[in-house]
């Protein structure tokens, strides 16, 4: 674990991400962003946080959000968002980002048993400084702390706010999209080639439909048009490259970048810190 916070672009953002368990299952960033434009996308984990300062502009689920100090942030993997600062004086959150596998794991543990339901958070946001306060704590002991008892300790109190989050949300009616093979076909193969240069007309003699009913379709089944959700699989790629050690040039040609300036811009717009410095934590 790597102690030492990176700095985002500009000497008042400050960016720190690490990696608390070995396997990778869980990351934790806490930063303070000022300029930071976040573009429009996914990731395949939970997101549960908490804003600390300032006010967060973000949408999330067809909603445009003002998300002040003492709210807490819940989304589920695939949840579309994109945001930047609504202040001048931008905004400090502190995240955990929990694979679903990781995430049974705390879950499990917390009730002694294994096969426990994953959580399926209704509301992105809730504005609650008692729960904010009690999350921020727990965040700062696993973003923080070098003693795995320490951390294992807070992962265990997550699962109770977790459940808590879970528990207390009421239902909302969701729209039901009807399964189509095609979009589902296009889905996979956008994850079967993530290094490629996929162009549209090949997307759309896949789907056998035109170019815009293919970005119709696709944006349908994912909330992103297909050349964003491309780029945020080969944000995932160099994410993953990084993490084993691949050097930033090695992982930008993998993913199929055209050079490391053009992985670095979008790599920041969409995980909050440049690949050099999550390469460090």
């Amino acid at each position: 674990m790597n102690d030492r916070p990176a700095r985002a672009k500009g000497g008042s953002e400050r960016v720190s991400f690490r990696r608390p368990l070995v396997h990778g299952g869980l990351e934790t960033l806490a930063a303070h962003y000022v300029r930071q434009s976040f573009k429009p996308h996914f990731h395949p984990q939970y997101l549960i946080g908490v804003m600390t300062a300032g006010v967060h502009s973000v949408w999330c689920r067809g909603e445009q959000l003002s998300v002040s100090a003492g709210t807490v942030m819940t989304m589920r993997p695939g949840d579309v968002h994109h945001g930047n600062a609504a202040v001048e004086g931008g905004w400090g959150q502190r995240m955990f980002y929990v694979s679903e596998q990781t995430m049974g794991d705390i879950l499990g543990n917390r009730e002694g048993r294994e096969g426990v339901p994953l959580p399926d958070f209704k509301l992105s946001n809730r504005r609650d400084p008692s729960l904010a306060a009690r999350l921020e704590r727990i965040h700062q002991v696993v973003h923080g702390s070098r003693l795995a008892l320490s951390r294992d300790t807070a992962l265990d109190a997550l699962g109770d706010v977790v459940a808590r989050l879970a528990g207390n949300t009421a239902p909302t009616e969701m729209a039901i999209i009807l399964p189509d093979h095609r979009a589902r076909n296009l889905v996979d193969y956008l994850h079967a080639h993530v290094e490629e240069d996929v162009g549209l007309d090949l997307l759309s003699s896949l789907a056998e439909l035109g170019r815009r009913q293919t970005i119709d379709l696709f944006k349908r089944r994912t909330g992103l048009p297909p050349h964003a959700y491309h780029i945020g699989l080969k944000v995932r790629l160099v994410q993953n490259l990084l993490r084993e050690r691949h050097s930033l040039a090695a992982a930008a040609a993998q993913a199929g970048f055209a050079d490391q300036s053009h992985m670095t811009r979008h790599f920041t717009a969409i995980v909050g810190t440049t690949p050099a410095a999550y390469a460090q934590a």
